[in-house]
C-alpha cells in the first residue's frame, strides 16, 4: 500500500492501539482493589476487562497484517474466529460495565442483565441469520460477524457507557468533585466518537450500510485510515479515564480525613465520658460500701435477733416444761391417785349400786387425768426433751427416733460413725430441731417406709436425715414462682444458718430424699469430751 498511511504504519498504529486500551485496562484493574462508596469504582473491573480485552485484540490484528505483510502468509481461520471472540467478549465487557453502571447509580441495587443478554442475543440471531440470508464462506462470514460484533455490542455498549458514566457527573458534583467533572465529559466524548463513529466505519461486507458505510469510504474521505481515529480516541479515553481515577485518591483521603478526625473526637467523647464514668463509678463505688457495711450491718443484728428469738423459744420451752411438770404435772399425778384411793376405799366399803355407780365413774374421771397426765408428759418431751440435757444430742435423737416409729409405724434407726464429741447447748438443740422437722415432714409428706439418720463424727460433724419416699425436685421447691413455699425446709435452712453450718437438700421425683448439715470446722463450736 503506498502513501503517507502504508501496511507497516497500520501496524505500528495498531500497536498504539492496542496499548492504550491496555494501559487503560491495567490502571483500572489495578485501582479497582480500593476500597469506595462510588458506583464507578464498583463497576471498574468490568471496564478493566474491556481494556484488557479490547488491547488483545488490536494486537491479534496487528497480528495478522504483520503476517501477511512480511511474510506473505494466510491467516488460520481458527486465529480469525479467537479475534472474533476476544474482541466479542471485550464488548460484552463494555456492555455489563454500563449497564451495571447505570442500575447502580439509578436505583441502587444489582442489575438484572437484561440489556446485556438482549444484545448479545441480538447479535447472535443477526450473525446466523446472515449466514442463511447470504451462505458466505468462512472468510466472508467471519468479516460479517466482525461487522456485526461492532453494530452490535460495540455501538450498544458505547452507548450504554457513555450514558452511565454521563450521569455520574451528577455524582461528582454532589461530593465536592467538581475538577474531575472535565476529565469525565472529555471521556465520555472520546468513548462517544470511538465507539459510534469508530465502530461504524469498519471492514467491508455484504449487507447494508458496511457495504457502503465502511473503513474504505472513511479513507477515500478523510485521507486517513480509521485505525488511526480510533487509536487517538482510544489514547484520549485512557488518558482521561485515568484522569478520572484520581477521584479514588481524592475520595480515600476525604475518607481517611474523616475518620481521623471522627477519631479525634471519639478519643474526646471517650476521655469526657471515661471522666464521667469515673466520677459516677467513685460516687458508686461509695454508695456499695455505704450499702454493703449497712447490708451487713443488718445482717449481723437478724443473725443476732434469730438467736436471741431461738434462745428465747428454747428457754422459754424449758421454762414451760419444768412448769407444766412441776405445777401442773404434779397436781393431775396428785389427782389420777387420789381419785384411785377413793375408789379403792369404795370399793371396800361400799357395795350398792348407788355406789357403784360413782366407783364407775370416778374410774372414768382416773383414767381420764391418767391420759390427760400422758399427754402432758408428750407435750413436755417436746418441748424440751430431758434427754437432750441429760443425756446430750446422741441419746435425744435415738428417744426422738423410737418416738417416731411408735407413732408412724414407719422403720427407722440411728446410726453412729466415730466417736461422739460434746457440742455447746446451742448447736445441739439446732440440730436436734432440724432432725424433728425432718421426721416430721417426713412423716407428713414423704410416703416412706425407711428412715434412716446418721450422725459422723469423722472430718467434722455430718448429720443426714434420708427415707426412701416419694421425693422432690429440689431444684425447683425454693424458687420465686413455686406454687408453695416450703417454709419448714426455710426454717431448717436459717437454724442452720444461726451455727454457721450448711444445710442441703438432695432429692428427685420418686428417688427419696436426703437432708444434710454439715457443720463447718472453724465455727468454734466443737470441744473433746
Amino acid at each position: 500500500m503506498s502513501g503517507a498511511f502504508g501496511d507497516e504504519t497500520i501496524i505500528v498504529i495498531f500497536f498504539f492501539y492496542g496499548l492504550a486500551f491496555y494501559s487503560l485496562g491495567l490502571a483500572l484493574l489495578v485501582e479497582s482493589g480500593r476500597a469506595s462508596e462510588l458506583g464507578f469504582a464498583r463497576s471498574m473491573r468490568l471496564l478493566a476487562g474491556f481494556g484488557l480485552l479490547h488491547g488483545f485484540h488490536e494486537w491479534f490484528d496487528m497480528t495478522e497484517h504483520a503476517l501477511t505483510l512480511y511474510y506473505d502468509h494466510p491467516v488460520p481461520t481458527e486465529w480469525v474466529w479467537l479475534r472474533l471472540g476476544v474482541l466479542a467478549s471485550s464488548f460484552v465487557a463494555l456492555l455489563a460495565f454500563g449497564e451495571q453502571l447505570l442500575v447502580r447509580e439509578r436505583y441502587g441495587n444489582s442489575p438484572n442483565w437484561y440489556r446485556t443478554t438482549g444484545a448479545i442475543g441480538l447479535f447472535a440471531i443477526a450473525s446466523i441469520g446472515v449466514q442463511i440470508v447470504y451462505r458466505l464462506d468462512d472468510v466472508a462470514w467471519a468479516q460479517a460477524v466482525d461487522v456485526l460484533t461492532r453494530y452490535t455490542l460495540g455501538i450498544l455498549g458505547t452507548v450504554l457507557t457513555c450514558f452511565a458514566l454521563w450521569e455520574q457527573r451528577v455524582t461528582f458534583q454532589k461530593r465536592g468533585m467538581r475538577r474531575f467533572v472535565f476529565d469525565l465529559d472529555l471521556a465520555v466524548i472520546a468513548f462517544f466518537l470511538y465507539g459510534v463513529v469508530g465502530q461504524i466505519f469498519n471492514g467491508e461486507s455484504v449487507f447494508f450500510p458496511s457495504n457502503i458505510i465502511n473503513s474504505t469510504l472513511f479513507r477515500a474521505t478523510l485521507g486517513f485510515p480509521i485505525q488511526l481515529f480510533r487509536s487517538a480516541m482510544a489514547a484520549i479515553v485512557a488518558f482521561s479515564m485515568i484522569r478520572v481515577l484520581r477521584v479514588l485518591e481524592v475520595e480515600n483521603e476525604e475518607r481517611l480525613n474523616a475518620i481521623q478526625q471522627a477519631k479525634v473526637d471519639a478519643e474526646r467523647r471517650s476521655r469526657e465520658e471515661l471522666l464521667q464514668l469515673n466520677r459516677e463509678l467513685q460516687a458508686a463505688n461509695a454508695e456499695t460500701a455505704r450499702l454493703l457495711d449497712e447490708v451487713q450491718r443488718r445482717d449481723e443484728l437478724r443473725g443476732e435477733l434469730l438467736q436471741r428469738i431461738t434462745n428465747a423459744q428454747e428457754s422459754e420451752r424449758k421454762r414451760i416444761a419444768r412448769e407444766l411438770h412441776d405445777g401442773t404435772g404434779q397436781a393431775l399425778t396428785g389427782l389420777a391417785l387420789g381419785l384411785r384411793g377413793i375408789v379403792n376405799m369404795i370399793d371396800i366399803n361400799d357395795e350398792c349400786d348407788g355406789v357403784s355407780l360413782r366407783q364407775d365413774q370416778l374410774r372414768e374421771l382416773e383414767a381420764m387425768a391418767t391420759t390427760s397426765l400422758g399427754e402432758l408428759r408428750g407435750l413436755i418431751d417436746d418441748l424440751r426433751p430431758p434427754q437432750l440435757d441429760d443425756m446430750g444430742l446422741v441419746a435425744a435423737l435415738r428417744w426422738q427416733v423410737d418416738k417416731f416409729v411408735q407413732r408412724t409405724g414407719i422403720q427407722a434407726d440411728v446410726t453412729v460413725i466415730g466417736k461422739p464429741e460434746a457440742l455447746p447447748s446451742e448447736v445441739e438443740t439446732t440440730l436436734f430441731r432440724i432432725v424433728q422437722e425432718g421426721l416430721t415432714n417426713i412423716a407428713k409428706h414423704a410416703h416412706a417406709d425407711r428412715v434412716k439418720v446418721t450422725l459422723n463424727f469423722e472430718d467434722g460433724l455430718e448429720l443426714s436425715v434420708w427415707d426412701n419416699g416419694i421425693g422432690f425436685d429440689s431444684s425447683a421447691v425454693f424458687e420465686s414462682h413455686s406454687p408453695r413455699t416450703a417454709w419448714g425446709l426455710l426454717g431448717m435452712q436459717e437454724r442452720a444458718s444461726l451455727i454457721n453450718a450448711l444445710l442441703t437438700f438432695d432429692s428427685m421425683p420418686g428417688q427419696g430424699t436426703t437432708l444434710t448439715v454439715r457443720l463447718h470446722e472453724n465455727n468454734g463450736s466443737r470441744g473433746k469430751l
